[in-house]
């Protein structure tokens, strides 16, 4: 059910940015070494659309399918969906090798195998670079991930931190540039 809403609201985004004409859409394989819990490996998708051509309003999806978090001695496995919207500056965006850096929110849609976690929102800042010809790149960029959520277990509560680095490397193709 979370993901209809979210698929409706990026096609509603997009549907909006419409005017742009100049865009980007992605998909990636990603890494996430979390404070408080294990690292995950994921994949996701991005989209992006360009409004002049050095700042790109970004959308990312990523779904992280196991976290493991500790709540006093009992290992409790989490899936996490970060949804990100940002900004991003693109340096030297007619060039084969663009380098750019961003930053934005999140919300974190947070599911746990036992007990219940809650849905946070959050902040990430990134840095990255695309290589290749103006329709179709590879890019890498890190991202630091900042959140911070409730897990109940039982009778058990605890504050997790899931601050950390994230890690993004795929391909990107381009439009309108």
């Amino acid at each position: 059910m979370k993901w209809k809403m979210i698929m409706t609201a990026i096609a509603a985004t997009a549907f909006l940015c419409a005017p742009a004409l100049a865009g980007s859409l992605g998909v990636y394989g990603s890494y996430w070494n979390s404070d408080q819990a294990d690292n995950s490996a994921g994949g996701g998708g991005r989209i992006g659309f360009s409004f002049v051509k050095f700042l790109e309003l970004d959308f990312h999806g990523t779904y992280y399918s196991s976290f493991t978090t500790d709540v006093n001695g009992q290992a409790v496995d989490v899936k996490a969906k970060p949804v990100d919207a940002g900004l991003r500056v693109n340096f030297l965006p007619s060039f084969p090798f663009t380098p750019y850096v961003g930053a934005g929110v999140t919300r974190y849609f947070l599911d746990s195998d036992q007990g219940s976690i809650d849905d946070k929102n959050g902040i990430y800042g990134q840095a990255g670079i695309e290589l290749g010809s103006a329709a179709s790149r590879f890019f890498v960029e890190a991202l630091w991930r900042k959140m911070e959520t409730h897990v109940s277990l039982a009778s058990f509560d605890r504050n997790a931190k899931f601050d950390g680095i994230a890690a993004n490397a795929g391909l990107v193709w381009r439009w309108g540039r």
